[in-house]
Parts: structure tokens; C-alpha cells; sequence
């Protein structure tokens, strides 16, 4: 591995035109934000990032760009997963021609894939380059049902393997994943609503949506957590979590995300891309500035 990776990571979000182009610009914008308030890192094209609706093309586009910006000052670690094989191997050696720090993936979609089909694929992925592969466990798509001695013990034998970002409530088999690997792999957890639950199982850092938005307040938060504050960071969390569950509760997620970077640094991520999104209703102005100001404060 390259370098210790942890801390608070966005997991990107994508800004695009109105016509669904990358928009560089505003791209250019969130990287130097995030390079700024001294986060970890950046997670570029996972979920958050749109990457099922953007194609091959259009990847690499963002992938060079946000490398480029970032000009080594914040390590940025690039899903390549695909529902082909071939594009995720072909996305990995160009993040690592790029100069990228680490890469990710999704396990195989659509197709019902079992445990030796899942791992191929990730063995294809992580003998492409000398980056350290971080398998994208997501339990939206994830189809594997393994026990988390049989599943640490698949991932360690990877190739490049770095670690796990483990986006998934059962903070259970992440505390038996980190039991089995210890110092031999960085988890990641990918729950913002268990930012600071998942480092009492082990996490090294963590990678989400809502640290585009409130990047500081949770790294600071998670910072007081570990070093003992265990009242800081459970006031810090109730506050947290009501703030996610009411913008999930609202099913306009990216209008809020949308607005709220426009509110509070001047960023425009534009739309996503259809699907998502074409149902929203817009928020008001003055209760996304109240959702940011509530966050804020509790840390």
C-alpha cells in the first residue's frame, strides 16, 4: 500500500451539466473545498457519484480531472466497478495511469453471482494494477451470504487487496471482519448514520454521501469520539441522524444535496441523471439552511 489511508471521506458527488455532461468546473470546486478542510480523502464514481448512469467515457473523464486537481494534496481512491469485467480491469489501469491512490468495486451486478463469481471478478480487478483494491461492500447489491471468517479470509487472499468499504448497517460482521484481518486490511465504513458506531468495530476511517455537506462537523466529531469523548460524539450523532432520516424521509435526496451545496458553498452539482431525482420537489431554502446550521452546531 502506498500510504495509511482514514478519516472522513465524501464519497463524490458528480457534478453535471443540464444536458448530463461532467460539469469540470464545479468538479474542480468540490476538490479544492475538500482539499481545504483537510478530509481524508476523496471516494470518486461510487454511488453518490452516479456511476451506473455515466458511461466508460465520461468515468474517465472525472477520474482524470479530479487526479488533476487534486495534484496529490488529498488521496483519491476511484470505483471502477462494472457490470463487465473487462470495463472494471479497463478502469482500473487507467486510474493507476492517472496516478490515482487506490481502487474500489462493487461486487457483480444484475447477474446472480456466488461467491467464486464474485471473487474472480475482484482477482481480475486487483491483479490489473499495483493499487491497493478496497472491495465496495454494499448491501444494496451485495449477493453474498458468507460467513465473515470465510469472507475475511476470500479477501485477504486478493491481489493488492487494501481493504473494505463496508456500507452496510450489521455493524456485527464488520467488528468480526476487522477481528479476522486486524492489521492486514483498512475498513471503511460506508454507513453515514454509523460514523462513529463503525470505529468501535474497527473502522479506519469512513466514506459518504452527506460529508459532501458536512465534511468538518463529522470529521471533528468523529476525532473527539475516538479520542474518548464518548458524550460529544453521541450528542453529535442523534443530531446527525435526524438530520439524514429527514431528508431520506422527504425522497428528495438530491434536490436537498443540490441546494444545500448551492447554499452553503457556492457549488451548482446540477441534476442527476434520470432516473434519479425526476421526482423531487424542491426544498425550501430556509429549512436546508436550518438542517445545516443543526448539524453544524452539534459538532
Amino acid at each position: 500500500m502506498k500510504k495509511e489511508l482514514g478519516g472522513v471521506w465524501p464519497a463524490l458527488l458528480t457534478p453535471l451539466t443540464e444536458s448530463g455532461q461532467p460539469a469540470h468546473d464545479q468538479i474542480e470546486k468540490l476538490v479544492e473545498l475538500f482539499v481545504k478542510q483537510g478530509l481524508g480523502g476523496l471516494y470518486i464514481l461510487g454511488s453518490t457519484g452516479q456511476w451506473p448512469l455515466l458511461t466508460v467515457e465520461q468515468r474517465r473523464a472525472v477520474a482524470e480531472r479530479v487526479v488533476k486537481t487534486a495534484a496529490g494534496r488529498i488521496p483519491v481512491m476511484v470505483h471502477v466497478g462494472a457490470a463487465a469485467t473487462a470495463d472494471a480491469v479497463a478502469l482500473a489501469r487507467h486510474a493507476a495511469a492517472i496516478g490515482a491512490d487506490a481502487v474500489s468495486a462493487v461486487a457483480p451486478i444484475y447477474y446472480p453471482a456466488g461467491p467464486d463469481l464474485t471473487f474472480e471478478h475482484y482477482r481480475r480487478i486487483g491483479a490489473a494494477t499495483e493499487l491497493p483494491l478496497f472491495v465496495y461492500h454494499y448491501s444494496g447489491v451485495n449477493q453474498l451470504a458468507l460467513d465473515p471468517r470465510e469472507y475475511a479470509e476470500r479477501l485477504l487472499s486478493l491481489p493488492h487487496i487494501g481493504g473494505i468499504k463496508y456500507t452496510d448497517r450489521d455493524l456485527y460482521q464488520l467488528g468480526l471482519l476487522h477481528a479476522f484481518t486486524r492489521d492486514r486490511m483498512q475498513l471503511f465504513s460506508g454507513a453515514d448514520e454509523l460514523l462513529c458506531h463503525a470505529a468501535l468495530s474497527g473502522s479506519v476511517g469512513a466514506i459518504g454521501t452527506f460529508y459532501n455537506l458536512w465534511g468538518p462537523a463529522c470529521l471533528a466529531a468523529r476525532q473527539a469520539f475516538i479520542a474518548g469523548s464518548f458524550e460529544k460524539g453521541r450528542r453529535f450523532m442523534l443530531t446527525f441522524q435526524s438530520a439524514i432520516a429527514q431528508v431520506l424521509r422527504s425522497q428528495a435526496t438530491w434536490a436537498f444535496l443540490r441546494t444545500a451545496l448551492r447554499l452553503k458553498y457556492g457549488i451548482d452539482v446540477g441534476p442527476p441523471k434520470a432516473p434519479l431525482g425526476v421526482l423531487d420537489k424542491p426544498w425550501r431554502d430556509g429549512e436546508v439552511e436550518r438542517l445545516i446550521a443543526l448539524v453544524d452546531e452539534a459538532a
